[in-house]
């Protein structure tokens, strides 16, 4: 069994995150991009409030519009608690 290292758990990580962005997009969220040359930030708008990650720009491979927003002042916990409310609120609809 192979054992990954950390470079590709974060390979991994921001391909998630561009997942999660492209199932946003579609489900009629706002998402976007604030333009960095080498760290991009992915914005998310979710129900439950603003997430947003840095991605390294030669692992970017989604076609995000540019964000229109400001980020909001969200630290990581508070983003972690805004997308476990929302996993736990879209369970609830289903």
């Amino acid at each position: 069994m192979n054992e990954s290292v950390p470079s590709e758990a974060y390979c991994d990580r921001n391909l998630a995150v561009q997942t999660l962005a492209t199932i946003a997009i579609e489900m009629g969220l706002n998402v976007g991009i604030k333009k960095d040359d080498e760290w991009p930030i992915l914005y998310i708008d979710l129900p439950t409030g603003q997430v947003s990650w840095h991605i390294p720009a030669s692992e970017l491979i989604g076609k995000f519009s540019d964000y229109k927003g400001e980020w909001d002042g969200h630290d990581v916990e508070e983003k972690r608690n805004r997308m476990k409310k929302f996993i736990v609120k879209e369970r609830e609809v289903k």
